[in-house]
């Protein structure tokens, strides 16, 4: 679906009902495209994201404060 935009019609509820029905809109200004919406497949939940980062970390060993002090002087540079 291809949308062209005046502030004052933009309907955002109906553009994210589409968008949330799978439908990808595509704003334009005049007949320039400038921005698409589209879904977010499979989103996590925060209980997710979180479980996934402790699961990520649990193998690796902790950072030690020379290395910190390493990258700090780095991005100094």
């Amino acid at each position: 679906m291809t949308v062209t935009v005046k502030v004052e019609d933009a309907n955002l509820r109906e553009l994210l009902a589409r968008v949330e029905a799978g439908e990808e809109v595509v704003l334009l200004r005049g007949d320039e495209p400038v921005a698409k919406l589209s879904g977010i497949a499979n989103p996590m939940s925060k209980a997710e994201l979180i479980e996934t980062i402790i699961r990520e970390r649990a193998g690796r060993q902790p950072v030690t404060q020379e290395e910190i002090a390493e990258w700090k002087q780095i991005g100094r540079r």
